[in-house]
């Protein structure tokens, strides 16, 4: 190859590269009549993991190619390929799909002691934090929630039966936890028990990340069988407290909507889900948590298996409702999507009036957290010190 083909390549391999970024700064400031390209915004900050997950985040939304060809592409993807993308996989049968991230947490490689982060140790931070509440004489219940892709990988691969070797990495972390002292829910076997009896019961939305209306039923009745062993459980006397009722509701997935895929109401049908409402038995009106926190002696740190059918559509039918439910006693909450394994423990160490009153406190966390969760395992001292904190 001649010294001219060797430029004329390299030339053409340059421009590839920063024909992107030259075509974008030039719609910045001509189309968009921005004073100049928003790329140079990135050296006017500190260059933190703040704020240069800030600026993708804003590099993405304005960028013309992502909002203009990146959406026709896909569409075309999926036509020819029928492919997702990088966050979704198509399972088996009429609209299963899968979130890349939980099954990824299932098929790689776990934490051996010599990579993993030595501050980011998910047995250390719930260990810690058990012993704080426990300090404070307040018992700690800890339920890792089984990824979809764990209860049913008959839907994602042929073949493939749901039993405990597929959820190796949680059976590890809950052995861990148990050799700390830490009381474990086992949610798991009690899905895949389920499993194996019934074959084709559904226990996760075919769409949908999260459990449907049963499977959340199931995770309040196994957590309230739990709760009623202990010494302070008495139940209620007298008249209930709560009442349930059979409701329907028609749900689109999240993992088409992660996906972005244009025509999400076309191709991606919604699902219609059965769920169990509790209200309250004097009035019937939906549950609602007590405005006073001393008022719920049990507080669940949750996700978004905490939010489902809870605070979006029907309300008052997620886990936490049925919760109460099933122990006819009231529960608080602090619920963040994605937050549950440092940044719900963050915003209790704000305000701790939260656990006023309180004998039980159910950490639930999806399962894929042990590895991909928000923000890490951050240990948070609730009481720095040994001096209780009021804000």
């Amino acid at each position: 190859m001649t010294r001219a083909q060797n430029i004329a390549l390299l030339s053409l391999f340059l421009l590839i590269i920063f024909a992107v970024p030259i075509s974008q700064a030039v719609i910045d400031v001509k189309l968009e009549d921005e004073p100049k390209p928003f790329f140079l915004t990135l050296f006017e900050r500190a260059p933190s993991e703040k704020n240069l997950r800030d600026f993708e985040n804003n590099l993405e939304e304005g960028s013309f190619y992502e909002q203009r060809v990146r959406p026709v592409f896909q569409l075309a993807r999926y036509y020819a390929l029928r492919d997702l993308g990088e966050k979704a996989l198509r399972g088996r049968g009429d609209h299963w799909y899968f979130y890349t991230p939980g099954v990824r947490y299932l098929t790689q490689p776990f934490y051996t002691e010599l990579t993993k982060p030595p501050d980011d140790d998910p047995v250390a931070t719930i260990a810690d934090f058990q012993r704080q509440l426990a300090a404070k004489g307040i018992k700690l219940l800890v339920m890792p929630v089984p990824g979809k892709a764990t209860v049913h990988p008959d839907r994602l691969l042929s073949g493939v039966r749901p039993r405990p070797e597929i959820a190796a990495h949680t059976r590890r972390v809950m052995d861990e936890l148990r050799q700390q002292g830490v009381e474990v829910v086992d949610l798991l076997e009690v899905f895949l028990q389920i499993r194996a009896r019934q074959p084709q019961r559904v226990l996760y939305m075919r769409g949908d990340t999260h459990w449907t209306g049963e499977g959340a039923r199931l995770a309040a009745e196994t957590v309230a069988a739990r709760i009623r062993q202990m010494g302070w459980y008495q139940g209620l006397p007298g008249q209930a407290r709560y009442t349930r009722r059979k409701v329907t509701v028609s749900r689109r997935g999240d993992v088409p909507k992660m996906t972005r895929i244009p025509r999400q109401q076309q191709l991606f049908p919604p699902e219609k889900v059965t769920c169990y409402q509790v209200l309250q038995a004097a009035g019937g009106e939906t549950y609602e948590e007590p405005d006073e926190p001393g008022e719920a002696p049990i507080l669940v740190l949750g996700d978004s298996f905490s939010r489902v059918f809870e605070t979006d559509e029907p309300e008052a039918a997620g886990w936490i409702a049925n919760l109460a439910f099933a122990l006819q006693t009231p529960v608080g909450s602090i619920v963040n999507d994605g937050g549950a394994s440092t940044l719900v423990r963050q915003q209790l160490a704000r305000d701790l009036g939260q656990l006023e009153g309180k004998k039980v406190v159910v950490w639930a966390f999806v399962e894929r957290d042990v590895r991909f969760g928000m923000q890490g395992w951050q240990k948070i001292a609730l009481w720095p010190d040994g001096k209780k904190k009021n804000n």
